[in-house]
């Protein structure tokens, strides 16, 4: 009786880890690249948002945020960074140095590491008056702009891999005063929707989809599936606006066919649709892209009758 009960537990022990083995290799492996982001240098001029504001963390925290939205490498939490770097002792000097920053590359286990500096964080305003049935208006244009430099750092060699450059700019005309930026937490909702706030998240996402590509070197990018199928968003003139874009692994010299739904079939019995009838209309190539659009310029026309209109769908060429 104790041998059969203590060669079931034997069976049951041994079942157990097989399962455990063949689910450990039916995981996928994960090729992404580990990469850790220090703390950007500020190196732009006019510091006019006060003492409260660390812009070179900010910017770091920002890239950090858009690089996990596009889940195509392994990130390091800042707090695991920041501990490294003071038990180091690392200075200001220190950190900005590449054969010090792969020192700490090294000691965080990554392969990569994210540096830089913010070479602009300005907004300017000029006002104008003019007259209106004897009133006089002033007329207030807000200016924002966020450059910023940042450099890949391979930790094994300490060599620089890519050196990309993020601009973004936004300008809004007001009748109305001033944003007051010294009242706000830098990153905050309040923030992000002025001009300086959506100016940095232009610059920010540049940066994030040329240091994407620059690391992997235009092979496929793990975690960003490429863009098969998306709608029209907008045309204007001759350019086409679609939405699908960095998430999705849109990249600019792309070419998409614009089709007209002329026709969606569906399950008599169900009602489910089953299939969609379409009709060419031109092809589009990717010029710029962005995090979640693209903007693309007409390159062949294929229809003399339809013009491309919101809500059509695009479509990836296959030879892409």
């Amino acid at each position: 009786m104790r041998k059969t009960l203590w060669m079931i537990l034997f069976i049951v022990f041994l079942g157990a880890a097989l399962a455990t083995s063949n689910a450990a290799q039916q995981q996928p492996q994960d090729n992404r690249y580990r990469v850790a982001i220090l703390p950007f240098d500020d190196g732009s001029i006019k510091h006019w948002w006060g003492n409260d504001w660390d812009v070179g963390k900010g910017v770091a925290d920002e890239l950090l945020t858009e690089l996990f939205k596009m889940n195509s490498f392994r990130l390091v939490e800042r707090e695991q960074i920041e501990r490294i770097i003071q038990e180091q002792n690392f200075g200001q000097k220190g950190r900005v140095d590449p054969k010090t920053a792969a020192k700490v590359g090294k000691i965080l286990g990554v392969q990569y590491l994210i540096m830089g500096k913010v070479t602009e964080f300005t907004t300017d305003s000029e006002s104008s008056s003019f007259n209106v049935k004897g009133y006089n208006l002033g007329l207030q244009t807000n200016t924002a702009r966020v450059a910023i430099d940042a450099r890949l750092i391979d930790t094994k060699t300490a060599e620089i891999k890519a050196a990309v450059t993020g601009v973004g700019e936004k300008k809004q005309n007001s009748l109305s005063v001033g944003v007051k930026y010294n009242s706000m937490r830098f990153g905050s909702d309040e923030f992000k929707k002025t001009n300086l706030g959506m100016a940095l998240r232009d610059a920010v996402a540049s940066v994030a989809q040329q240091i994407t590509e620059q690391a992997y070197r235009g092979s496929k990018i793990p975690g960003v599936a490429p863009a098969t199928e998306g709608q029209d968003a907008d045309v204007y003139g001759d350019k086409v606006y679609i939405t699908i874009g960095s998430n999705q692994g849109v990249k600019p010299g792309m070419t998409f066919e614009v089709q007209r739904v002329v026709r969606v079939v569906k399950d008599p019995s169900t009602g489910a649709v089953i299939d969609h009838i379409t009709e060419p209309i031109a092809i589009i190539t990717v010029a710029e892209v962005k995090e979640r659009s693209a903007t693309c310029t007409i390159t062949t026309q294929l229809s003399t009758k339809l013009k491309i209109a919101a809500k059509d769908r695009v479509v990836l060429k296959k030879n892409d």
